[in-house]
């Protein structure tokens, strides 16, 4: 059988990576308020950017040889966020509210499903380890 055991390194350095994205994104949040002018750009890119991305070089270092995996992981957390995030705004408030309401709902459901998203890999890859129990023998 196999033994698991939890790496509390993994997780810990995915999930504060994780974490550090989330504030970033939230601070950009804050930040851009409900303005959407080019100025804010920047701003809402990170919004949605800045917890995959962080998350992937928590990844990176806690498990250098798992990058590919990493950057894939990463990529479709953030990929996949944004368009649940735009639908399900879509589906709650409506095309025309959404659009007027500046798409906040829609920048705040995809910080929390990206920071959900790349906790749950944190734990996921912290559970990943799996040893083979050694048998002594010479008794």
């Amino acid at each position: 059988m196999f033994a698991r055991r939890f790496d509390w390194r993994t997780f810990g350095l995915i999930a504060v990576a994780a974490v550090l994205g989330a504030l970033w994104s939230a601070y950009n949040l804050w930040s851009a308020g409900a303005s959407r002018d080019p100025e804010m750009y920047r701003a809402l890119i990170w919004i949605v950017f800045a917890t995959p991305f962080a998350t992937f070089w928590g990844w990176a270092i806690a498990r250098p040889g798992e990058r590919w995996r990493a950057a894939f992981v990463c990529f479709s957390i953030y990929f996949f966020a944004i368009f649940v995030a735009a639908r399900i705004e879509r589906l709650v408030l409506g095309e025309a509210a959404a659009t007027g309401s500046g798409h906040t709902l829609y920048f705040r459901l995809t910080l929390l499903f990206d920071l959900l998203a790349c906790l749950g890999v944190a734990l996921q890859r912290a559970r990943g380890i799996g040893t083979i129990p050694t048998t002594s023998l010479s008794r």
